[in-house]
């Protein structure tokens, strides 16, 4: 719903950002979906939890697509509401570990994920 400030995201709503890059690769623009699907830490995070969950690695396009993977075929139906839980908490984490890097100047560190 367009409603996490990231800096890409305030930017568009007029707020006045520094950096517009991703803080944890300083490759991209802080965007909702490079935060969450292409930022190579959330990658490796998403195939760190793919393996402890014993699941196909986690290859997501898009945030709805996180959102969503509990509901993959390949997941079995009494497994769907722990794997739910655990990419909205793992999201909440990232998110949290951006602001850190932002507000804080803490180093975050993929291995920390």
């Amino acid at each position: 719903m367009d409603k996490i400030p990231t800096s890409d995201d305030l930017a568009k709503r007029g707020v006045v950002v520094g950096d517009r890059l991703c803080p944890f690769c300083k490759d991209e623009a802080g965007s909702l979906e490079h935060l969450f699907t292409s930022c190579y830490f959330s990658v490796v995070l998403w195939q760190k939890i793919s393996q402890w969950c014993r699941i196909p690695p986690i290859f997501a396009f898009s945030f709805r697509d996180l959102l969503e993977i509990h509901k993959a075929g390949f997941i079995k139906a009494a497994n769907r509401l722990a794997i739910q839980g655990i990419i909205i908490v793992s999201g909440w984490c990232l998110w949290q570990a951006w602001n850190k890097v932002i507000f804080s100047e803490i180093e975050a560190k993929v291995e920390k994920a």
